[in-house]
């Protein structure tokens, strides 16, 4: 298996290096080798993903991503770098999922797969992870799936006061619903809220954790 690695001090574009061309690291696994630390993309501790997922047999939990996306957001690149039993990728624009499956996954099986969650069977997996998904929805089919997700759900989202505008292109990019902190709250959920996390054009909203197990 071909496990990547952050090497500081290359351009950005160029910072996932294939771990077989660093000659004195032998093998990766985020939680399994103290080492594995050393490499993982330096991330301000309240998007860090290793605070959020289970710390415990990370390496045998089936996991669903949802809404694969552009791929370069701080969450989105720090998937490749857990090895889970197996990961499930899926998304409504086949473009942005070409572009997944030519990066380096660490986990032990990855499938993409062309769906939307609105009708997609999420029921065989340990942990569904959605991040900036539940906004490019109506929120009636939001709250839908939502409910009908019974593992352990970890969201991450705006809190928006207006739409803002697609500059994606995608369709599926579109915003089409508005949250609040008590959206997730009524519902059972942990909620952490980033105040000013998004800034643009001037204008600064706050984002959301949401957890639920």
């Amino acid at each position: 298996m071909l496990i990547i690695a952050y090497v500081p001090g290359v351009e950005k574009e160029q910072n996932f290096v294939p771990v077989k061309k660093l000659k004195k690291i032998k093998e990766m696994r985020i939680f399994n080798r103290k080492e594995s630390f050393l490499y993982y993309p330096p991330m301000p501790f309240y998007i860090d993903l290793r605070q959020r997922l289970p710390r415990r047999n990370i390496d045998k939990l089936k996991v669903l991503n949802v809404g694969v996306g552009v791929g370069n957001s701080g969450l989105a690149v720090q998937l490749p770098y857990f090895n889970f039993e197996r990961l499930d990728l899926i998304d409504v624009h086949k473009p942005y999922l070409d572009s997944a499956i030519t990066r380096t996954w660490a986990a032990k099986k990855v499938n993409f797969i062309l769906a939307d969650i609105r009708n997609f069977d999420a029921s065989i997996y340990d942990l569904v992870l959605m991040f900036d998904v539940l906004e490019h929805l109506p929120k009636k089919d939001s709250l839908k799936v939502m409910e009908k997700i019974k593992c352990k759900q970890v969201i991450f989202g705006p809190l928006e006061k207006e739409f803002r505008e697609n500059k994606f292109g995608a369709e599926s990019q579109d915003h089409l619903s508005l949250w609040t902190e008590e959206d997730f709250k009524s519902r059972g959920y942990k909620t952490e809220v980033l105040k000013n996390f998004h800034k643009e054009n001037g204008k600064e909203w706050d984002a959301i954790w949401a957890l639920k197990n």
